[in-house]
């Protein structure tokens, strides 16, 4: 495989800023230098991590321990350079379009060692894994959807009836409905209706009950939200999600329910899993990914 070419000032700028810290791995300066093959490579299909890894190994490229690369260790690798080449370049075009009396009037201080706040290779790892889960379940229900498409065109056609085409929105709301239809109830006789029984604030005892509520929640009801979970469970959406100490809080994240309103963790796990699982994959921040994943593990463990 041949290193990519790359030109330009910008480009050797952002090159330089995602190597620098890691100049004596010589995995890592590969990854880097043969950037856009690599990102064509994994676009088009599977790679194969086992193969490249042997022949990394094979051609005496060393980490920066000494050792030769894994494939879980080479995945995590180009998904760490693969990080900071995609943030070198968003810089370097933003850096690139602004004035230069905007660049000289204000400055954007970005922490130096912002690399080393990252992810670990176990949520690396596991983040990828929720990834191809994710796409296995979607392939899967479009496919259940498809053969339930198929069923019910080949029950019409065996009955001696074409399959009636859906008639438009418009059409329908403009045409006056029968009389028997207007008259008919919504509801088919002796249908129970749906009891819910909406969750209360869990007694709070010892030096939880001194800790002041956090505001209401102000708006719609999220997608996924249980019906039987009220809104004053919901942190309020100008939350700051974090700790004192500014770490992430994942008990008290804006819009999502908050662990102090409920008695047990299962009960919390539970009101957030369908929440998180509403928000399109595409559109789950890694907040959001480690919030299901605790959540999910919790359910796992208190079964």
């Amino acid at each position: 495989m041949s290193a990519a070419v790359f030109s330009g000032q910008a480009a050797a700028s952002y090159l330089e800023t995602c190597a620098r810290r890691q100049t004596r791995s010589d995995v890592v300066r590969w990854l880097t230098e043969n950037f856009e093959t690599l990102l064509q490579a994994t676009g088009r299909r599977a790679l194969k991590w086992s193969i490249l890894a042997e022949h990394l190994a094979r051609d005496g490229l060393r980490t920066q321990q000494g050792r030769a690369p894994t494939p879980n260790g080479l995945r995590v690798e180009w998904y760490r350079v693969k990080e900071r080449v995609i943030a070198a370049k968003a810089k370097a075009k933003a850096e690139a379009e602004r004035p230069l009396c905007d660049r000289s009037a204000s400055r954007t201080f970005v922490p130096a060692d912002r690399s080393s706040s990252g992810p670990s290779d176990e949520e690396i790892l596991a983040l990828m894994a929720e990834a191809d889960n994710e796409e296995r379940r979607n392939r899967e229900r479009r496919e259940r959807i498809a053969g339930y498409e198929a069923q019910r065109r080949t029950m019409a056609e065996s009955n001696g009836g074409d399959v009636q085409s859906e008639a438009p929105v418009e059409a329908t709301q403009s045409e006056p409905a029968p009389l028997e239809t207007a008259t008919r109830p919504r509801v088919k006789i002796g249908q129970i209706a749906n009891h819910v029984t909406m969750l209360k604030q869990a007694p709070r005892y010892g030096a939880d009950r001194d800790k002041p509520l956090p505001p209401p929640y102000v708006g719609p009801r999220p997608d996924g939200m249980p019906e039987y979970l009220p809104l004053d469970a919901l942190m309020p959406l100008d939350a700051t999600g974090r700790q004192p100490d500014g770490r992430i809080d994942y008990e008290a994240l804006p819009g999502l329910p908050r662990r102090s309103f409920f008695e047990r963790d299962r009960d919390w796990a539970k009101a957030c899993i369908p929440m998180v699982e509403a928000i399109p994959h595409e559109d789950r921040s890694l907040i959001l990914r480690g919030l299901l994943m605790r959540a999910r593990d919790l359910m796992k463990t208190l079964y």
